[in-house]
């Protein structure tokens, strides 16, 4: 009882909020109620982790910020490409990856301490899920 009652004050929370929101904050949104309602989150245990979470993406976000784009002008003139700057920017995009690996890395030990490892596979599940039932909505 006490799970649904997080689950509605959330999603009622965000439904009010949906019409002063814009689409990136619907999504995150209806990302926090759909993962904290999968987690079966309790309110003691989300204050835990929410700012953990929140800070996690904002570091994959700025790794993404800061070498995604680079990553993405060259594979848009690969053509354009000699070897050296083929080389630069593969070095680019392996570096990119190692860095969201220890991103990930950082995250999951910090949660160690929050949660058992079920949980945060379950919590990997969950942002599988909802990306998938978002990409599901795009297409219709």
């Amino acid at each position: 009882m006490k799970k649904l009652f997080i689950y509605l004050t959330v999603i009622f929370i965000s439904s009010a909020a949906f019409a002063q929101e814009t689409e990136d904050e619907k999504i995150e949104s209806l990302k926090t109620a759909f993962i904290t309602e999968a987690l079966s989150l309790t309110p003691e245990e989300a204050q835990a982790f929410w700012p953990i979470y929140n800070l996690y993406e904002d570091k994959k976000e700025a790794l993404y910020d800061a070498k995604w784009c680079e990553v993405k002008n060259g594979l848009d003139t690969i053509e354009e490409l000699d070897d050296a700057k083929a080389e630069k920017l593969l070095a680019t995009y392996l570096q990119m990856k190692k860095d969201r690996l220890k991103i990930r890395q950082d995250f999951v030990a910090e949660l160690e301490k929050l949660m058992s490892p079920k949980k945060i596979l379950m919590l990997k599940k969950a942002e599988h899920d909802f990306h998938k039932m978002l990409l599901e909505k795009y297409k219709k």
